[in-house]
């Protein structure tokens, strides 16, 4: 089940762990877990979702930002997809994108933006992306929305 990481605050700390582990060996992981509370808004971007097995423990993650450093021009941003590497090829990535691009939809967001290393651009393009840029970091991709109107003020 993919819940928001708002409503499992315990998991925190474990979802930060996870994204150190794959990414931030360089940093420490007080500032991946301070980067992670950041991130697990409700409402508004930032927003992270976690993958929740039947004992309650996360399986993976995904959030959803407003920019990226390398194109700050474009919104909103894949932001650190994650899954436990025992529970990856098992569609639980695939569910937090679906989520994800839910609520980009619901936002009113015609699309939807990662940046990514080689090894997983074949999976977002399996999750609708397409590429539109190499850097000499990454590999941007795209995927377009079918973008609902944004709900009138209230």
């Amino acid at each position: 089940m993919v819940h928001l990481l708002a409503d499992y605050p315990h998991l925190i700390k474990t979802v930060a762990l996870l994204r150190w582990r794959e990414w931030g060996h360089e940093e420490s992981l007080t500032r991946w877990i301070r980067i992670t509370v950041r991130e697990a808004g409700r409402d508004q971007v930032p927003v992270t979702w976690v993958a929740v097995d039947e004992r309650g423990d996360a399986l993976g993650a995904v959030g959803i930002g407003d920019h990226e450093e390398a194109r700050p021009d474009l919104t909103p941003w894949v932001w650190g997809l994650i899954v436990r590497k025992d529970a990856r090829r098992q569609g639980v990535g695939r569910r937090l994108l679906e989520q994800l691009s839910c609520f980009a939809e619901a936002k009113g967001y015609p699309e939807l933006w990662v940046a990514t290393g080689d090894p997983a651009v074949p999976f977002y393009e399996r999750c609708g992306f397409s590429q539109v840029e190499r850097t000499a970091d990454a590999t941007i991709l795209v995927k377009p929305l079918t973008a609902k109107p944004a709900p009138p003020p209230a």
